[in-house]
């Protein structure tokens, strides 16, 4: 139990270090977007889905290789992050991670220890300073980052370089728009009826891409992925992998409480749970 959640909290971490009323019964996307513009016809849908909510709840279930985990997330509108573990089978809560414009808390209940991450020595992207919950949010809902501004509006097309290659039955595959720096780079794939299928970000040798599948209608016009699949690879070419698969999601005010560590918890350093969590890899 303890290897399994760690495990997961590396996962966690790294992804968020490279940027991190009830449901409707699911709608199927149909018509394609097509034409002498495919890019920005959907590029703009995607932009479109960029309403305002105050918080996005729901039950998960996290896939660890052949282990599968259930427990719950929130995020919080320009606030949070938070993902909570529960014990197979018995199902109260033995981990969790909440992230915040400031630091990841990492908080792991089975050994009532828990740790407090710095965003600010975490990030290898400093456009994205001072944006960092609204470049999770992005992550987490299928929504287009620009680096140095934030989620991005129908202005933005441009800023990124779009191609739509021909497949070999002569229809047009996915659009790809990829926003180019000296250090990194960014790449969206929007399917031909206007979804995010995919965000991959490359730093180096080190890459996170993150995909998206099985969207619904959480409330009129405001489409949610419940199929995430995020895979961190490393400069060593080692490679991590964590699926989401939410559940009754539901979007409201946020019932969410703090972590509030209580005498029985120790604090580690960050060293100290990094080098429990590394060792994990090996």
């Amino acid at each position: 139990m303890n290897k399994i959640f760690k495990y997961f909290s590396f996962a966690a971490i790294l992804t968020v270090t490279f940027v991190l009323s009830s449901c409707h019964t699911p709608k199927v996307v149909t018509g394609t977007l097509t034409g002498a513009n495919p890019e920005k016809a959907r590029f703009e849908h995607v932009v479109q889905n960029g309403y305002k909510y105050e918080a996005l709840q729901s039950k998960v279930k996290y896939s660890l290789g052949k282990t599968s985990l259930n427990g719950k997330m929130c995020l919080e509108s320009g606030h949070r992050l938070c993902m909570q573990v529960n014990a197979p089978l018995i199902g109260f809560e033995v981990g969790r991670i909440e992230a915040t414009q400031d630091s990841v808390i990492v908080v792991d209940k089975y050994d009532k220890m828990y740790a407090i991450l710095g965003l600010g020595n975490l990030y290898d992207i400093k456009d994205i300073n001072g944006h960092e919950m609204e470049a999770l949010e992005c992550l987490m809902l299928g929504r287009i980052f620009i680096p140095g501004k934030g989620q991005a509006t129908n202005k933005d097309f441009g800023k990124l370089s779009w191609s739509t290659p021909q497949l070999a039955d002569g229809q047009q595959g996915y659009s790809e728009g990829v926003y180019q720096s000296k250090d990194y780079s960014i790449l969206y794939a929007i399917d031909e009826n206007g979804r995010l299928v995919s965000t991959l970000l490359a730093v180096g040798a080190k890459t996170a891409r993150w995909e998206y599948a099985d969207y619904i209608e959480a409330e009129d016009g405001k489409w949610l992925p419940t199929q995430e699949y995020i895979t961190v690879t490393n400069a060593e070419n080692k490679e991590i992998s964590v699926g989401l698969k939410l559940t009754n999601p539901s979007l409201g005010e946020s019932t969410w409480r703090d972590f509030e560590p209580s005498d029985s918890f120790s604090k580690v350093s960050v060293k100290e749970i990094g080098t429990r969590i590394k060792s994990l890899t090996k």
